[in-house]
């Protein structure tokens, strides 16, 4: 037996040891994260210690708010083996994470949790109470919140009256936008901006013809991309001359996709540079880049 093949086959005997056997996690677990909302969480809440692999897409900078502390950490792409490899206390996963991954994982003994996609901040609030105490660090999810409830509540008292609220159309690559159910939508409600979005009957996505914008005459318009400056077909759509030519109250505003693709403290500042740009307020800067 070629040595290859020996050592594959003592690690499916070791597998097979494994398989089944419940795995006691201790107080502050070492943690795999295969989910790029999930990564940025555990990097969040974690001791550097803890972590032992995030996602490829946690290192990206236009996707993920935790890219930089994400890049200290080896990469995964989901797949069981992958995580096998580091023999974590505790996995952590999305509702869209390869099920098969997630089953695999637990057959063999592992502590797979999965953490729901929130379009709340009662349910980015659930996210991190769980994950905090799952890592043993329940106070600093709180101060987490509190931070959060802050930004948020300081937004919330200089909002102008409800008549004054700005119409507001946002805009995703191909020229998709939001209505109510999606996260960006609680973003900009909470920035106090009317989303025509759920005028259009959008539900959570729709795509809006460059007619239909020009008709409907927005006072703002939201570019929500993620990567500001770099060309793809699927962007294209954001530069188009029609945005030029539109005559808004405000000129439209870029908000980088990691603020609001994935559920998480950091949507308090999508909230707070909405407002800023909409209506001139100003609030504290709501990141601290450590939580301790």
């Amino acid at each position: 037996m070629s040595g290859g093949r020996k050592g594959l086959a003592i690690l499916a005997v070791l597998l097979g040891c494994l398989a089944g056997t419940a795995r006691a996690a201790p107080e502050h677990p070492t943690v795999a994260s295969i989910n790029a909302c999930t990564d940025q969480l555990v990097l969040k809440l974690a001791d550097p210690e803890q972590v032992l692999t995030v996602s490829e897409y946690g290192r990206s900078p236009s996707f993920s708010y935790m890219a930089e502390a994400a890049a200290r950490y080896p990469v995964n792409h989901g797949h069981a083996e992958e995580v096998l490899a580091h023999d974590p206390d505790l996995v952590i996963s999305g509702p869209y994470t390869n099920r098969e991954t997630s089953r695999r994982l637990a057959t063999f003994g592992y502590s797979v949790v999965t953490l729901q996609s929130p379009d709340t901040f009662p349910g980015i609030r659930a996210n991190i109470r769980k994950l905090a105490g799952l890592l043993g660090h329940p106070e600093r999810g709180g101060r987490l919140i509190e931070r959060m409830d802050r930004t948020l509540a300081a937004v919330a008292e200089r909002l102008p009256p409800e008549e004054r609220r700005l119409r507001t159309l946002a805009l995703r690559p191909n020229g998709v936008t939001v209505g109510k159910g999606s996260l960006l939508d609680t973003i900009m409600h909470k920035a106090g901006l009317k989303n025509l979005g759920r005028a259009l009957g959008a539900g959570s996505y729709r795509e809006v013809p460059l007619e239909h914008l020009v008709r409907t005459r927005p006072d703002m318009l939201i570019l929500a991309a993620f990567a500001d400056g770099q060309p793809s077909l699927a962007q294209g759509i954001l530069h188009h001359p029609v945005f030029d030519a539109l005559e808004t109250e405000r000129q439209p505003v870029w908000l980088p996709g990691r603020l609001w693709t994935c559920g998480g403290w950091f949507n308090a500042e999508a909230v707070a540079r909405l407002a800023e740009h909409a209506y001139g307020i100003r609030v504290p800067d709501p990141e601290e880049r450590t939580v301790q």
